[in-house]
């Protein structure tokens, strides 16, 4: 039974969220997540689960950014994500459920 989140971007294009560390030979390893682009076969976004719930809620606005907003430089993604993780996170103490 698959329990995936799945969503669709502003395009309609549909994404499946994977809380699976993404392929340290392909990705390097320190990278939290992966979003595959959305002209791929079946998108998914991967997120590593072996983090820190922050880092965790950091790497999923920043890949669900990446799904939404696919041409935007990395940079804007990256200021956009840590801004929304801290606003989340540090001022209003979101976290993650059991």
């Amino acid at each position: 039974m698959n329990n995936n989140f799945k969503f669709k971007n502003a395009k309609g294009i549909e994404y499946e969220v994977i809380f699976r560390k993404p392929n340290k030979n392909h990705y390097g390893d320190s990278c939290d997540g992966v979003c595959l682009c959305p002209d791929s076969k079946n998108p998914k976004i991967q997120i590593n689960p072996y983090r820190t719930n922050q880092t965790q809620l950091n790497t999923a606005i920043h890949e669900f950014a990446h799904a939404f907003f696919w041409d935007k430089p990395e940079k804007d993604v990256k200021k956009f994500s840590d801004a929304m993780s801290r606003f989340l996170y540090n001022e209003n103490k979101w976290r993650k459920s059991d």
